[in-house]
This record gives C-alpha cells, structure tokens and sequence, in this order.
C-alpha cells in the first residue's frame, strides 16, 4: 500500500444508510458483481542495494469485454505477478497495462478466454453525484471473496485536511492530492478493498476506492476514467506543465477572484514567460482562475494538464497591483514514476535521474545513475568512501554512463566469473563534490571454498569419559572417550565401532582423557597418522577388546564444499556433507542443501527455507551442486512459468512452487 497504507484503518467507522428498495440493491449489486475481481499481487520494493518481493491483495472492476481492469496504482504499480480472482471463481493471469501514480490508477488487462468475453461494468457520471445519495463499495476487503457494503455521499469534493498536520498522500513522488478531489462516503473499507468500485443505485462505477481517513475516500470515476481510456491507449498519461505551483489566496489579499503563486520551476514555460512567486495568476488560456479553498487547487491543476501540449497559451496575471499578459508553451508534464534497476553483482540499486532530481541537486544535467539503496556490506557498501543513497554515478572505469541501464551494462560487462578477483573504480557526484571510489569483487556468490588439508579421519563423534561418567558407566578409573555417533560410511563404521563404546586406547597409548578441556585429544591424536594408515584401538564394550581401523581422509568441512547463488530466485545451495546426512538421517539420499534464502526474493515468496534438501527441479534429480546447476539452466532455456522443487524438511517432504522471473537476468 506504500504511502497510503496508513489512511486505510485511521478512524473505521461506518454511518448507518438510509433505506431503500431490496430491488434496487438487488439490481446495482447484480449490474456490477460479476466484473468485481480481486487481485492477488507478488509486488517490488527496493531497499538495502537488491529487489524485494512481497504478496499483497487489492480489488479491481472490468470494464470492457476485453478484460481491461481498472485498480489502483499502489495495487498493481510495482507488481511482477498478478492472479485475479472473478466473482464466479475462476482465476485468470493479468499484465499491466499502464499505471499513474498521480491519480493512483493503474489498468490491468486478463489474459484472454477462449471460450467467451469477459463480463464488464459500466462508467457512471460521477459529477451527477449528490450528497446524500446511496452507494455500495464493492471489493475484497482483507483478501475475502468480493463483497458489498452499503453508505451514503457525505462529501463531492474531499480533500485532506491541515488541522491535523499535513496528511503525506504521496505515491512515487507525486501528491496525488494535488489533482484528486475524492468523493467522501461511509460505506466500510478496509485494506483490500483498494482499486474496488463505488457504485450507485443505477449500478454503475462512479468512483474507485482508495482511502480511509474517518471517511472512505473514492477517485471520481470522471477522472479514474480518463486516465484509464489514456493508459489503455498509450500506456501512459500526457499531461501539460507550465512548471508553476499555486495556493489558495491569502486573507490578507482581500481579494474573490485569482490564484497565488507559490512556486515557479527554474526554466519551465511559466519561468522563461516572467511569471514570479507571488503574482496572482487572473486567467490561463482566456479562463478566469479562482483558487480561494484548497478545494480548488485539483481543478486548476488538472485544467493545466489538459492544456495542448507546445501551443502557445495567454496567461494574464496581477503584480504588485498591475496586470501583465505574457505567453508560455506548455512541456509535457515528466512522469515522477522511475523503475529502479538493481545491479546485483556490486550491491546497489540505480535509477535515472530525472529532471525534478536535477533541480534539486543543482545539476544542469539529468546524466548518470542515482543510487537508491545500498547494500551493506556488498561491494559497493564495501567501496571507500562508500556509496550511499542520493549519489549519482557518473563513470565506470573509464567508460562514462549516462543512464541506469548504462551503468549496469558497464558493470556486466566488467564483473564475470572468469575475472575473480576485480578491482575497478567508480566515479561518483555527491553534491559538489567529485569522487572516485575502489570497487572489489572476490566472488560473485562471496564464498570461500580454497581447501583444506587432509588428513587422518576415524568418523566418530565423542564425549570425554570424565570420572563421574566412567563411575556410573562401571569403568572407574578409566580415562578415554565414550562413542557418541558413528559417521555413516566411515573408517569407524566399516570397522565396526558403535556408539556406546569407550575408546580408551590407540596402538596401546593410552588416552588420558578425563575433563571435558580434553575433548581434542582423540582427535588430534588420529591426525598424526597418515592417511590409509591403520591403528589399533582398545575399546571397552562389556570388557576391554582390541579393533583395527584403517584410516581414511578427512572429509570436506562445509565451508570447502561447491555451492551455487541462483540469483533468479535469490538463494544459494551447497554439496550436502556427511554430517547433514546423518543429522538430517538422509541415508543414500542424494540432493543439495538450501544454505540461505533471501528475504523478499522469489524462492522466500515460494517458501523455501534455509536447512531445506532439495532432491529435483521440475522432476529431474539433483545428487550435487553441478546437477542443481544443469537442472536450473534447462529451466531457463526453456523459460519454464513456474518451478517447483520437490524438498524434504525434517521429517516432512513436500513441493515448493516458485514463480519465475527470468527477464531480471537477461
């Protein structure tokens, strides 16, 4: 829900609605209720350098056969998955088709049926609306199955009050407040009622619902369906920009008729036309302003909007008592909307910077990459002095880079397997200052796997035969240790040794074991031999006995064992050792062990967990890391939908679905 969330359960209450005909309701709800959808959502955040996955739930509301669905942008803006469920219970994929975060409406299109068209609801005229008149919000509020509650109008023109403090309505760096007057009315909303339909008596959409703040609040369908019809048409929505801000008149003004000024944009139209902070602004285009009430700053602005985009338009305004005409070319409005671009390989999120940004930093320049989120820790968290938030990335190496995209293709191009270790520079702006910072790159997936030593391995774990032990145990006086597990397909196994025994001597050196700071010594005293060497244990097992073993080679510890990072799902895996068999009870089960999951990523989405074994991919067995490997790539070549792991967790064993999304890594 981002920015809006918090409106949703301020002050939850619901006004009981006046009385009317069973067949009314009856006939609205029927007019309505079959395109009502709800919308099950795998969204994107991006925070701490890397794309973050979360599952949410809106509503929605077809309006055409086609399967066009209108919701809101903060359901749908950011989402990489969609599943829509319709009132008749069948489920169908959806894509995005445009979203503007000025008005918070996104248009979403359902894959298409075979069989028949998709059935669609009506726009209705939400500026015939009165206070007083009833309507039903229709929606899924909190994931439930499509339902309807009943209220009235109680406001045609709501906007966010200033006694409270100012109200933070913003989504992607735009106020949507500044061009939504909502549509106030008590019938109960809750999160998950989002993007669903407010409906009149006539059954029809005169407004989608978006907020809670004591009343619920819906943007006017006048307006959600224009922006919809642009969205649909172009995928965005062209709008005109003078580069001016204006306020309701001050009482001291004393005046009935004009718009303050507040702000005017370095170099827009309303700049380069002479226009200054406090002037009164008289007319735009031949039509008189007037913004007395904070209500009447959405209808200016969205009067600007629709100015024709290059052509010329007459403003006429007041200065310090006299009026001045002047000429201003609307500019296409700059979308404030900007998808973040992760580079996983350094750690760090960019995006482009756009014009607003440049102003605000006092660049002349939109050039280069700004850093929206590090990771810390990651190579770029690592780099000294380090990148942080509001940076913009001008060069890597010595190849400059002008965009997000850029800077990530030059890193690509730089960090490859076969180049471990990388140094490389990074030059970057903060503020007036220019910095060139040091880049290292050990490993792509940052383990370390240089081996080991062998040496000489006996597989058994052991507890010291400490004297209170030994006593109880009916060997007083003994020293040694007692056989707490024996490694499956180990030296001690295939000599027979079993748990329970006590080791008290090796090639008649007898161990002189007794505290527990003496837990090292049976080991490293096997280390001293070489491997294949045998030696000759005592054990007492129902009285002293004699057991040769032939030593084997230390197997590989964790840390030196092949693992992968499957940075399309954001998880790594590793080689299982003899240990993990044996806690986890394995036995000639083959498979690798799930080392980390990534909060946020696909596989966490999925519900994989850390300690899980995974043992295939899509049917196809995995005994090892390599096979793990061939498995995930053939599912990548073949750009698989869905892949599904069949794990075993504990005692339990079970299939993990995991949504792909294979263009992040193309």
């Amino acid at each position: 829900m981002r920015v809006l969330a918090p409106l949703l359960l301020l002050f939850g209450f619901a006004a009981p609605a006046p009385a009317q005909s069973r067949r009314e309701i009856d006939r609205a709800i029927a007019a309505v209720k079959p395109a009502l959808v709800r919308i099950l959502v795998a969204g994107v955040e991006y925070q701490q350098g890397r794309e973050q996955k979360s599952e949410s739930a809106g509503s929605g509301v077809i309006i055409s056969p086609e399967g066009y669905v209108v919701t809101n942008h903060h359901v749908a803006g950011w989402a990489k998955r969609m599943l829509v469920t319709l009132a008749d219970r069948t489920e169908a994929e959806a894509d995005l088709v445009g979203t503007d975060p000025l008005t918070d409406i996104s248009v979403l299109k359902l894959r298409p049926r075979t069989s028949k068209a998709y059935p669609f609801a009506r726009w209705g005229d939400s500026s015939k609306l009165r206070v007083g008149d009833t309507v039903l919000a229709m929606g899924s509020p909190l994931a439930l199955t499509q339902s309807v509650t009943q209220g009235i109008v109680s406001n045609t023109a709501m906007v966010m009050p200033d006694l409270l403090g100012k109200v933070d309505l913003s989504l992607d760096g735009e106020d949507v407040g500044s061009m939504v007057l909502w549509i106030g009315h008590d019938a109960q909303i809750h999160p998950g009622n989002s993007g669903g339909p407010l409906v009149n008596l006539a059954g029809e959409i005169v407004g989608i619902n978006e907020l809670e703040y004591g009343l619920a609040g819906a943007i006017p369908s006048n307006l959600a369906r224009q922006v919809a019809q642009s969205l649909i048409e172009r995928g965005k929505v062209v709008r005109a920009d003078l580069g001016l801000r204006v306020q309701p008149l001050l009482k001291s003004q004393g005046r009935d008729s004009g718009a303050l000024v507040s702000r005017v944009a370095k170099g827009s139209p309303a700049a380069l036309a002479g226009l200054l902070p406090g002037d009164v602004l008289l007319s735009v285009g031949g039509a008189p302003t007037t913004v007395r009430f904070p209500e009447q700053v959405p209808p200016f602005n969205g009067m600007v909007a629709s100015l024709p985009v290059g052509k010329p338009v007459e403003i006429e305004y007041e200065r310090e008592g006299k009026r001045h005409k002047a000429t201003a070319v609307p500019t296409e409005r700059e979308s404030r909307l900007v998808r973040p671009v992760p580079v996983r390989q350094v750690g760090i999120v960019v995006q482009d910077v756009t014009r607003a940004d440049a102003e605000a930093m006092g660049r002349n320049s939109t050039e280069g990459a700004k850093v929206q989120s590090v990771a810390p820790g990651g190579p770029g968290g690592n780099l000294k002095p380090s990148l942080r938030e509001g940076d913009v990335i001008v060069a890597v190496g010595n190849q400059r880079v002008r965009s997000a995209a850029e800077f990530r293709a030059a890193v690509e191009s730089q960090v490859r397997p076969e180049n471990m270790p990388l140094l490389f520079s990074v030059e970057f702006e903060r503020g007036n200052e220019q910095i060139v910072g040091v880049v290292r790159v050990e490993r792509l997936d940052g383990q370390d796997t240089s081996q080991e030593a062998r040496k000489a391995y006996l597989g058994v774990s052991t507890q010291v035969l400490v004297p209170d032990l030994a006593k109880v145990l009916g060997v007083e006086g003994r020293k040694g240790f007692r056989v707490t597990g024996v490694a499956s397909g180990s030296p001690a196994e295939r000599a027979g040794l079993r748990v329970g025994d006590l080791i008290l001597a090796v090639d008649d050196v007898p161990l002189d074991a007794s505290r527990p700071e003496d837990a090292e010594e049976l080991s490293e005293t096997i280390r001293q031999y070489d491997i294949g060497a045998t030696v000759v244990l005592r054990i007492w097992r129902e009285g002293v006995q004699t057991v040769p073993v032939q030593l084997g080679a230390s197997p590989l510890s964790a840390r030196e064992l092949r693992r992968l990072r499957e940075e399309d799902f954001e998880f790594t895996v590793r080689d299982l050792t003899v240990q993990d068999r044996d806690a986890r009870q394995l036995g000639g089960v083959s498979g690798v062990l799930v080392e980390d999951v990534a909060p946020g990523g696909w596989a966490a989405l999925g519900k994989l967990s850390s300690g899980d074994v995974i043992v295939s991919v899509n049917g196809t067995q995995v005994a090892d890391v390599e096979a793990f490997r061939k498995a995930m790539a053939e599912q990548k070549a073949k750009k698989t939908k869905f892949v599904v792991l069949r794990v075993l967790r504990g005692t339990d064993e079970l299939f993990i679905e995991m949504e792909a999304d294979w263009s992040a890594s193309d």
